[in-house]
């Protein structure tokens, strides 16, 4: 018997779609990657693909701010971003922290993406990963946004422990309760030199 997995959901929905580069289901809150299929060969690494998902997970966060100062009862619709050459669809699954993301050239045909994006959707929702306690989403998002955009990636947690007294492990692993996110949240605005961050806290 065919075990389904989320993979197998992305192959299904992406065959015979012309001009795909890659598809990716990810995870808003830390930027992780679910589940990939990458058609562009060498021209696109995993380690790029990887990014790709982490910084569509700050634009859909932007996003559904920006929605809900507009209209607080809606839902974001598709999010879209790229370049005339190359294009990327984002959709996030409802009532969920994921999100599908197909890139693809900027010829192919966007109506056929979003049929192709709404079946992902619809199946794959069922396969995807329970979430996490907020106070470690919250935690390992913050971490995850520092090492995006601290000059010094590799050592972000190492420095966020020295800066915030917060064993480096247990931040690391996001094991952290609620007032020492509090804590965190000031370390890396405090890293990043900014007064405010785009993560809601718990």
């Amino acid at each position: 018997m065919l075990v389904r997995t989320l993979k197998s959901v992305l192959e299904q929905h992406i065959a015979g779609v012309p001009g795909v580069l890659a598809v990716l289901i990810g995870r808003m809150t830390d930027g992780a990657t679910i589940a990939e299929i990458n058609y562009s060969g060498n021209s696109f690494e995993k380690d790029s693909l990887s990014s790709l998902g982490a910084y569509a997970s700050d634009l859909l966060r932007a996003n559904n701010r920006v929605c809900q100062v507009v209209d607080p009862a809606s839902e974001a619709d598709y999010l879209l971003a790229g370049s005339a050459e190359v294009r990327l669809v984002i959709k996030a699954f409802s009532k969920t922290p994921y999100f599908v993301l197909f890139l693809t050239k900027g010829s192919t045909n966007l109506k056929l993406v979003f049929e192709r994006i709404k079946a992902i959707l619809a199946d794959g929702k069922p396969l995807l990963p329970p979430v996490q306690d907020n106070t470690t989403s919250v935690a390992q998002l913050l971490l995850s946004y520092a090492r995006r955009y601290a000059p010094d990636p590799n050592f972000v947690a190492l420095r966020l422990s020295l800066k915030t007294g917060l064993d480096r492990e247990r931040l690391e692993k996001g094991q952290l309760d609620e007032r020492e996110v509090r804590i965190l949240y000031k370390g890396v605005a405090d890293i990043l030199g900014m007064e405010r961050l785009p993560v809601a806290l718990p």
